[in-house]
């Protein structure tokens, strides 16, 4: 009876605890895109981006109940991928699955590439693609011991993480309340008015800050990731997608506001990261080396969250399925791990410094901004499995944990990200991203719908 209970149906073992699930979802939201990515963010829209946090987190978290609840109402789903294809069928499901592993195989070359940048810091000899490619192959050996090493590493990072952050945060309101200088002049609310105003740099600013911010929220999904790992899956899972509004507060829009009391946008930096601009401006000695151990760890963490799903993501749409691809990528090893598919992922990972070659300095920019793009069009259609589940499913069935405001929601979420999509299309610097996302999207179709006819014939 335990051992049932201990496992799922498809093999894997719960031993994910409700400490690993939520320190694995705020180690997967935390990474560069807060503590690098906020420069652009600020210096695009000013001020106001504390506002698009807000935003974007409130739609996320809305999201999310979705989300959570149809993974309560059948824990034996290894992910919600499997929802997507019971409710808007296997063409995609299919797609959405590959989609969704292609934006977490990206989104890890992004972060290997930034490891190469951040430990220049320190190594200025030391070749860029070196310190990605041995975090990757280190990271791997770690997922494949077992899920719980995986979670114990990653709730190491997330607690370095956690600490900065309130740490940061902690400093600058001790400097507000005590009336405390910095370089750029005393730490006051003022800052946030007096250049220029809240929306500084107007609607268009505010509007083009909302792609980096999107990408800053990256993550928060893996919360459904875990779900046929978890112990005591219907509590810690619930506990875990209901605190994340506290977490995009703590971490997101108050260590903003910390930057923003202490350097007025105007002068807030893209070059380098904004919270070893404010704390150097504090006078704390050796904050730049401070800041970019936690941003290496930050990094590392995010690579080993990006393969964590990514390798369960492979393993998702292949299991079960018939002919040699599937069968290799789609069974389980003696541990209970998707060992093939997170062996491709971390190879696939590791081809990073290809890419940079081709791309060049902007490389890191058009990867995840072209994985943000993908997010989009996944979300889109996460929201429209809710809405179909909802309506297929008889009342009585339903558990308590409901999407508040269903389906008016639903509808409105849709059109948040409908909007965004439509958005990156029409601002120049996105454009490029968020059309090779779409096209991705067509080839995968195609391919689908070539696969699915053969299968047939």
């Amino acid at each position: 009876m335990n051992e049932k209970k201990s496992q799922t149906d498809s093999g894997y073992k719960r031993t994910l605890s409700n400490a690993h699930i939520q320190l694995i979802a705020l180690g997967g939201t935390i990474g560069t895109g807060l503590f690098l990515g906020v420069g652009d963010s600020i210096h695009r829209a000013g001020p106001s981006v504390i506002l698009i946090y807000i935003i974007v987190g409130i739609f996320l978290f809305l999201l999310m109940r979705a989300l959570g609840e149809m993974i309560m109402s059948d824990l034996h789903k290894h992910t919600y991928i499997d929802f997507i294809e019971q409710y808007l069928g296997k063409n995609i499901g299919f797609i959405t699955g590959y989609l969704y592993w292609i934006s977490w195989i990206t989104l890890g070359m992004a972060e290997t590439t930034a490891l190469g940048i951040y430990f220049e810091y320190w190594f200025s000899n030391l070749k860029p693609w070196i310190p990605g490619l041995i975090t990757i192959a280190v990271l791997l050996i770690i997922n494949l011991i077992s899920a719980r090493v995986f979670g114990n590493l990653e709730f190491s990072f997330a607690i370095i993480k956690i600490v900065t952050v309130v740490a940061f945060v902690l400093l600058i309101a001790y400097l507000l309340i005590t009336g405390g200088k910095t370089s750029f002049g005393p730490v006051a609310f003022a800052n946030l008015d007096d250049h220029g105003g809240f929306f500084a740099k107007g609607t268009k600013g505010f509007l083009q800050g909302f792609q980096m911010v999107i990408f800053s929220f990256i993550g928060v999904e893996l919360i459904g990731l875990t779900a046929a790992e978890a112990q005591n899956p219907k509590t810690t899972l619930k506990r875990a997608i209901n605190q994340l509004p506290v977490r995009i507060i703590l971490f997101y829009v108050m260590a903003i506001l910390g930057i923003l009391l202490v350097i007025p946008w105007s002068k807030v930096s893209t070059n380098s990261s904004p919270f070893v601009q404010a704390l150097g401006a504090t006078g704390i000695r050796n904050a730049s080396s401070i800041i970019n151990f936690v941003v290496i760890s930050a990094a590392v963490s995010s690579t080993n969250s990006f393969l964590y799903s990514a390798g369960r993501l492979l393993f998702s749409v292949t299991y079960g399925g018939h002919g040699e691809w599937n069968q290799t990528f789609g069974h389980l090893s003696r541990r209970q791990l998707p060992q093939n598919a997170l062996i491709l992922s971390a190879l696939l990972m590791a081809c990073a410094p290809i890419i940079t070659l081709i791309i060049g300095d902007q490389a890191f920019n058009f990867i995840s901004s072209t994985s943000t793009s993908m997010f989009l069009i996944i979300w889109c259609l996460m929201v429209l499995t809710h809405i179909s589940f909802r309506r297929k499913t008889p009342d009585s069935e339903l558990n308590d944990f409901k999407m508040p405001g269903f389906p008016y929601m639903d509808y409105l979420i849709l059109f948040f990200f409908v909007l965004m999509i439509i958005l990156l299309l029409i601002l120049p610097s996105y454009r490029i991203p968020m059309i090779a996302a779409i096209i991705t999207f067509i080839v995968l179709y195609i391919i689908s719908k070539v696969w699915h006819n053969e299968k047939a014939v």
